[in-house]
């Protein structure tokens, strides 16, 4: 008896937020390695960095965003008092970019610790470049995404290697 095969597409998979997260997690891990090309033993710990430098920096963008965010309100208030002067002074006091500054340093200085000078510029030009890169290719994945729920992926490829 020979099984009976049904010939049906697969559902497309749901884009789900965390689906997003770990997509973009894995394009990330891979393009650091592929930039980097880490040994077995800096893998771990440059990751582990990476990852933490990484945290940091959304956390600054968060608390850079909330802070410009308090300043243009109590611009926008009139400062009559001098409780409104000592909250805009505050608000502009609460600047986090001198802690940034100190805190990314720190991490450089240990990824100089695991990695060779080469290897310390090929991460500078990564980390530098790699958002853009990032973001182009996920619009490059959801844009074959796109094209194979219409059905075209078949026709781009074939197209891009010469068939047709």
């Amino acid at each position: 008896m020979i099984p009976f095969l049904k010939a049906d597409t697969p559902p497309t998979p749901q884009t789900t937020p965390n689906a997003i997260a770990e997509l973009i997690e894995a394009l990330k891990i891979w393009k650091l390695a592929n930039a980097v090309s880490p040994t077995s033993e800096q893998e771990v710990p440059l990751l582990t960095k990476f990852n933490k430098l990484e945290k940091f920096k959304a956390q600054y963008r968060q608390q850079h965003r909330s802070a410009m965010s308090q300043l243009k309100q109590l611009q926008a208030t009139e400062i009559d008092s001098e409780s409104k002067i000592d909250e805009l002074q505050t608000a502009l006091a609460r600047e986090v970019e001198d802690q940034f500054i100190f805190q990314r340093k720190k991490i450089m200085e240990e990824l100089s610790q695991i990695l060779i000078v080469e290897q310390q510029a090929q991460f500078a030009v990564f980390s530098y470049s790699y958002r853009q890169e990032l973001k182009k290719t996920l619009q490059t994945l959801i844009a074959l995404q796109e094209l194979g729920d219409k059905g075209k992926v078949k026709d781009v490829l074939v197209k891009k290697s010469g068939g047709r």
